[in-house]
């Protein structure tokens, strides 16, 4: 078996079930949803970057795999496979990053979203900067950015890359801003989370005490996935792209390419086990509904002779 079958296989092992347990969990016409509170709304923007990644970039990769060129060989297509690509990445690091930070306030300074004016200066303003910052960078730096090799090759991942990825001064803004800053911020505001939580806890009344205790568990179960996967990527893109390791090693390469899809692919399945009840419930009634279904007995009448 060669190693873009096995890649193939286990990619679309993990996408089916992942497909259909973020369209479970976004089922916003369900009653007491707590996906629909604001402390959970950026794990709701990431399931959507997580159900765009499984849905529409990712089937482009297994193409790839499966063919072992690029099925639609246009430059346009190219493009949007960059672009798509790059964006989906940069917001699943951005969209982490924002919620690790909002959970301090969140915790610790709750009443700063106690009127509608607080939140939205405080919470959907960030986020939609947040959103628009790496949407706005990407888009225009993979369409209008050019260089002496802008040329694309169909047998390549992403057709080669577009020159955003390939000039110097954009490949450390990408490093730095998109890749090694978000991963950053996860790792040391997650960590800080739990230990700012065990000193100020005295300060905290009881019923505040459990609400917070259980969102900082939720936070360090999902953003602990995050750094599993975000800062080796960081930290081999950074030694790679300062010559200490190469691009062209085969290990390096195949994890830079195929490991940004590992926490869209996570995602709902985190999501799923770190909110109480609601979920777990709706996900057991599916399962049994669909693949235990009660048996109807029917009752055959007595001959009367």
């Amino acid at each position: 078996m060669s190693s873009n079958l096995a890649i193939l296989i286990s990619l679309t092992i993990v996408q089916i079930p992942s497909f259909f347990c973020a369209i479970q969990i976004l089922r916003f016409g369900q009653r007491n949803n707590p996906l629909t509170r604001l402390p959970n709304h950026l794990l709701v923007c990431l399931l959507i970057v997580s159900l765009y990644a499984i849905a529409i970039d990712l089937p482009f990769t297994q193409a790839f795999l499966w063919l072992g060129f690029v099925p639609i060989q246009t430059s346009s297509m190219c493009t949007f496979y960059n672009i798509s690509f790059s964006t989906m990445s940069g917001l699943n690091r951005a969209l982490m990053a924002f919620m690790s930070l909002e959970r301090h306030f969140l915790v610790f300074r709750p009443q700063l979203y106690h009127t509608f004016r607080s939140r939205v200066l405080y919470h959907y303003i960030p986020l939609i900067i947040t959103i628009l910052a790496v949407v706005l960078y990407f888009i225009p730096t993979t369409i209008f950015v050019s260089c002496s090799t802008a040329s694309y090759d169909y047998t390549r991942f992403m057709c080669g890359y577009t020159c955003a990825v390939r000039v110097p001064s954009f490949i450390l803004i990408l490093v730095w801003l998109y890749v090694f800053l978000p991963t950053a911020i996860i790792t040391v505001a997650s960590i800080l989370l739990p230990i700012r939580f065990v000193i100020q806890k005295r300060t905290l009344q009881r019923l505040e005490w459990n609400r917070t205790r259980k969102m900082i568990i939720h936070t360090s179960v999902i953003s602990g996935a995050y750094i599993l996967c975000w800062l080796p990527f960081s930290i081999i893109l950074q030694l790679s792209v300062n010559g200490i390791t190469s691009f062209n090693d085969y290990n390096i390469s195949q994890f830079l390419i195929y490991g940004p899809y590992l926490t869209p692919l996570l995602t709902p399945f985190i999501v799923q086990q770190t909110i109480p009840g609601w979920a777990n419930h709706q996900m057991l009634h599916i399962v049994k509904k669909y693949l235990f279904p009660a048996r109807q007995t029917t009752v055959q009448p007595e001959n009367v002779q």
